[in-house]
């Protein structure tokens, strides 16, 4: 049995699978790596001192884009294509949310809103199944309580739709947003075409290995967002 096979991607063996990646697509690698070294210098020039707290929050909504763009190259190098499209649906929306509040700060009263909604739904469900309800301490119940108590009776929501009609990125959110969680980050049935492979006898086995047959889109893809991100927010951030 190989490392691999023993293994999987913790294999040691990844190495030199990763660098016959990059040779093989060596000019797609560079062209997204040099959008996310762009983007890394617009974190670095920031001017956060005295702005506020939109800015401050748009800020860290923008280096969580960039993060996750870099996660996603990290998967592409190793093959691992949904996991890549994961990270980069989590980059889009990081970028709504960015942009959103740079171009209306007056949304982050729903951004907070959104969070306590969650919580509380959280807080409801666990308090509501037995199984995790009598396992609570009476101080974790009354953490709940409290969580559930703070949330407004009407809470405006604030998703990634909304963030990104108030950021003016709607074309985002249909085309890369709703692709990448599709083909990645939810559980469809697209999600599984890099799981089964059909061998020339006509049976079925389950592909644990890497996959390339995509990712010079997904690669592309990525340097899309994080170049929509460098033309939103660069000044922005100044």
């Amino acid at each position: 049995m190989s490392d691999f096979a023993q293994k999987g991607f913790l294999s040691s063996e990844m190495g030199e699978q990763k660098r016959l990646a990059r040779e093989q697509f060596s000019a797609q690698f560079q062209a997204c790596e040099a959008w996310s070294e762009k983007a890394i210098e617009t974190l670095h020039r920031a001017n956060l001192d005295g702005r506020t707290a939109a800015v401050l929050f748009a800020a860290g909504f923008w280096m969580r884009c960039v993060r996750a763009c870099q996660g996603g190259i990290v998967l592409a190098e190793m093959g691992m294509v949904p996991d890549a499209l994961t990270l980069a649906r989590s980059a889009v929306e990081s970028l709504f949310h960015a942009v959103a509040l740079m171009e209306n700060p007056d949304v982050l009263p729903r951004l907070i809103e959104q969070g306590q909604l969650e919580e509380a739904k959280q807080a409801r469900g666990m308090l509501a199944i037995p199984t995790i309800a009598r396992h609570l301490t009476p101080e974790r119940r009354q953490q709940l309580e409290a969580l559930i108590e703070a949330c407004p009776e009407k809470p405006r929501s604030f998703g990634a739709y909304d963030a990104a009609k108030e950021a003016g990125q709607l074309e985002l959110y249909e085309t890369m947003y709703r692709g990448f969680s599709r083909s990645g980050a939810h559980s469809t049935l697209a999600v599984l075409d890099h799981e089964l492979v059909e061998e020339a006898d006509g049976s079925i086995l389950l592909d644990f290995s890497p996959s390339y047959d995509q990712v010079p889109w997904v690669l592309e893809m990525i340097g899309e967002c994080l170049k929509t991100g460098i033309s939103r927010m660069t000044k922005a951030l100044l």
